[in-house]
């Protein structure tokens, strides 16, 4: 980062505060081969970067290292995404497999990694690299529609990619239950614990549905047993750790903490947010990056919420034949979206943000100055209350200290008008946007 304050440092004395603050978002600046590397958290912040402060930066390498160069921009989250898909080269091919009804859509390289799974994802993938040598057997918990069948399916898929005679078995407690006892009423349990004896890999979702279920806990205690001293693969999964199963044998808990056990949590805002991304990209679906927070913010709930907002809103979208937008969204989701949880954003927080981000005085921004900074920062601000706010055109005049909403109808008129025209004020705009609604 000494190169990168450096840097700044040249240009400095032309920066307010917030920019200032903005630009220490770079995560890294590095001189090599006479070309400038310089690490980006994400695309918008990149493209923000670029058009606002790119000859500045050509400037200042000018002077401090005493020659011209070339700009190169690596942004993290492509560059971790390329990584990945280098280590994770997995097509899974659809093919009848014996014993198993594992869906081949459901992969590592498609499943979106964040802080609330990534130990569970790892510990998957390194069962499926390294299978019955560690982690063995593996638990997963976590609350409903968080990924945890999902990382069973990847598991097996990335398995059978690379051995795809391994015989794998994935089930749920409940037709483990059902299977037992129609093997039993037939006087033919024999053949059910040979059925699951003979597998490379075991997967069981939503074992804590087995609570009371004395006949079938002793059959997979056997089975769990016979398969472990064999060096065979079992990962489980369940709403609650091996401690908290109620009705559960105690030697069945036990054996299923003698492994790894490893939770899954509610994915937090950027989890989310790459979800959504994800989801979207794969229905061909346009969702603004206003929207996309939107969704993230106020819904809470689990992973299968965030796909179905997302279906609710490509539908309604094509049906009224109307591209989704902010207010699209709160009117069509309104019934899931958490909206009582998150607070309203205020006109003053947006004034406030709009006139340090344009080094504008916040009395000159509500005063009558017709400097044309002001008068962009102004028109800007309206705008921005306009578009995230619920406030009537009235609401937004008065809090401007203004006598007319035709004044904020005319401001968002040319602000959208100069966003058609001039790319760099438009992506200044959006980018003001996402910040303001992060807040």
């Amino acid at each position: 980062m000494d190169l990168w304050n450096n840097l700044i440092s040249v240009f400095a004395n032309k920066l307010n505060k917030t920019q200032l603050n903005l630009l220490g978002g770079v995560e890294k600046a590095e001189f090599k081969d006479g070309k400038l590397y310089i690490h980006t958290p994400d695309s918008i912040y990149r493209d923000w970067l670029k058009l606002n402060f790119e000859e500045d930066i050509k400037k200042s390498v000018a002077i401090l290292l005493g020659e011209k160069t070339d700009i190169f921009y690596i942004v993290k989250k492509e560059k971790e995404k390329e990584k990945e898909e280098r280590k994770i080269n997995e097509e899974v091919k659809e093919k009848p497999y014996i014993l198993t009804n594992i869906n081949p859509k459901y992969t590592f390289s498609n499943f979106i990694v964040g802080s609330c799974n990534k130990v569970a994802y790892a510990s998957c993938l390194s069962v499926a690299e390294n299978l019955g040598k560690i982690y063995n057997p593996l638990f997963i918990y976590g609350g409903i529609g968080l990924g945890k069948t999902h990382l069973l399916h990847a598991t097996a898929n990335y398995l059978l990619s690379i051995n795809p005679n391994a015989n794998v078995i994935y089930t749920t407690a409940d037709t483990f239950m059902s299977e037992l006892i129609y093997f039993m009423k037939n006087g033919n349990v024999l053949e059910f614990r040979r059925r699951y004896k003979n597998v490379d890999l075991l997967l069981i979702d939503d074992v804590q549905f087995l609570e009371g279920k004395e006949r079938t806990q002793i059959e997979l205690y056997h089975i769990f047993n016979a398969l472990y001293l064999i060096g065979k693969q079992v990962i489980l999964s369940s709403d609650s750790p091996p401690k908290s199963l109620k009705g559960i044998q105690e030697r069945l808990r036990s054996r299923f903490s003698s492994g790894l056990v490893v939770e899954v949590k509610a994915p937090d805002l950027t989890t989310k947010l790459n979800i959504i991304s994800k989801k979207a990209k794969e229905k061909n679906l346009n969702i603004p990056s206003d929207v996309k927070l939107l969704i993230a913010k106020t819904i809470n709930t689990n992973v299968r919420e965030l796909e179905s907002s997302l279906y609710r809103l490509k539908a309604y979208s094509e049906i009224l034949g109307k591209p989704i937008t902010l207010k699209l969204a709160r009117e069509v989701l309104k019934d899931i979206l958490e909206l009582k949880n998150v607070e309203e954003l205020s006109i003053e927080k947006i004034q406030k943000e709009v006139a340090s981000y344009f080094s504008v005085n916040l009395n000159e921004l509500l005063g009558n100055s017709r400097k044309k900074q002001v008068r962009m920062a102004r028109q800007v601000a309206m705008y921005l209350a306009r578009y995230l706010t619920t406030k009537s055109l009235k609401d937004i005049s008065k809090a401007f200290r203004r006598k007319h909403h035709t004044t904020v109808l005319n401001a968002i008129e040319k602000v959208e008008k100069s966003m058609e025209k001039d790319r760099k004020f438009k992506l200044t705009v959006e980018f003001l946007k996402e910040r303001i609604m992060s807040l």
